[in-house]
């Protein structure tokens, strides 16, 4: 009986052990990495098209913080890029290609605010998490998907930060242009509350198609309503071309844009002047060494940062670094990952870098990133973009 008795305690202590370990399993389900096999992230970015500028910046940016780390517990790095095309359609493909991989440890990306809403609905179905270093529709964060983080700000701060801008230079006067994306539509839109409130007056709300090349039908219309500000909702191809149109068709007011303008290159060169004097938003400059620093490393490598590459630095270093703090190596080689343990990790981010201090708040969204208005001024045959307000 004495043996029985230790035999059945022996028997209760193993399940209760092993009644531990199915409980320390991680809910959502884990990413096994095989022995030697890489650490794989899919970077969802604009890889053609004539946005493909933006799209490699982000990538290169990404890209170097994944040289600089090398690896994770023994395990190399791969950073699988796929062309989200700025679009629901390819995002949503993209997500459903990478959710179905189960050694695919996270994702960063998507470069756009309709392509991150379409994918993310479909990485929180497959617990997959996601961080961006430049969707900043409003939307991307309030639907309660639990699986995604931005580097970069909410368009509900960043639209509001520009009318408040144009009502403090007494612009009350505005026509408003949108690309009817969701990014596009939903700046002009933040845009315009804020503007009437503050009693400026829309002369206009018009709506472009992406990829087109002619916007004198629209321009036509708004010239003679003389309006002193046109804001426009949309990326750097078309907002080039109709800052060129509204100079070649002799219209004075200020164009006012957001960051999917904000490009030396393709903005303010590629205008031929037409952009002086032209607005844009973006994130206010960190102003420190480190930042500089990391300048000068980029730019040895890539050339000069386009846009977003230092949130994509940043971005893909938070992701890294919370599959670091949760992967745990097992006797043969392989990796484990748990899938809510990762996306905790990343929620939990106290982050000093590059653009700054990151922590997200409950929604996803970064804590405190501070918005700009910018300027393209010139000093002798060099134009640029300036922080002015």
């Amino acid at each position: 009986m004495r043996k029985a008795g230790w035999l059945g305690l022996v028997f209760l202590v193993l399940v209760t052990l092993l009644a531990g370990v199915a409980l320390a399993a991680d809910e959502w389900g884990e990413i096994v990495i095989p022995k030697d096999a890489p650490i794989k992230i899919g970077m969802a970015t604009v890889l053609s098209g004539g946005y493909t500028n933006f799209g490699i910046d982000i990538k290169n940016g990404a890209e170097l913080a994944f040289t600089e780390k090398g690896e994770i517990l023994g395990h190399k790095l791969a950073l699988e890029a796929g062309d989200d095309q700025c679009e629901g359609a390819p995002s949503a493909a993209l997500a459903e290609k990478w959710g179905n991989d189960p050694t695919m440890a996270g994702v960063l990306g998507y470069m756009c605010s309709s392509g991150a809403i379409a994918a993310s609905d479909i990485h929180n179905k497959y617990k997959q998490t996601v961080v961006s270093a430049s969707s900043t529709g409003a939307q991307v964060t309030a639907r309660s998907i639990p699986i995604i983080y931005r580097l970069c700000w909410n368009d509900n701060v960043q639209g509001k930060v520009l009318a408040d801008f144009v009502l403090k230079k007494k612009w009350m006067k505005a026509a408003l242009i949108h690309d009817k994306s969701t990014y596009g539509q939903g700046l002009v839109d933040v845009f315009k509350e804020t503007y009437t409130k503050g009693g400026g007056k829309v002369l206009a709300y018009e709506a472009l198609t992406r990829g087109d090349k002619d916007f004198s039908p629209i321009l036509t219309k708004i010239k003679p309503l003389n309006p002193e500000v046109i804001n426009f909702g949309g990326m750097v191809t078309e907002g080039t071309l109709l800052v060129r149109q509204m100079r070649r068709m002799g219209i004075k007011a200020k164009f006012a844009g957001f960051e999917g303008v904000y490009s030396e290159k393709d903005f303010i060169q590629a205008s031929g002047g037409a952009a002086t004097g032209a607005f844009a938003t973006y994130s206010k400059s960190p102003g420190t060494q480190v930042y500089a620093d990391w300048v000068k490393k980029f730019q040895a490598k890539y050339g000069p940062p386009v846009a977003y590459a230092p949130h994509a630095y940043d971005a893909a270093k938070v992701l890294l670094m919370a599959v670091e703090k949760v992967a745990q190596k097992k006797d043969d080689g392989s990796l484990v990952i748990g899938k809510k343990a990762l996306r905790d990790a990343v929620s939990a981010t106290k982050y000093d870098g590059i653009t700054g201090p990151v922590s997200f708040d409950q929604a996803g969204d970064r804590i405190g990133i501070a918005v700009t208005v910018n300027e393209v001024v010139c000093e002798g045959q060099k134009c640029f973009y300036k922080e002015v307000e």
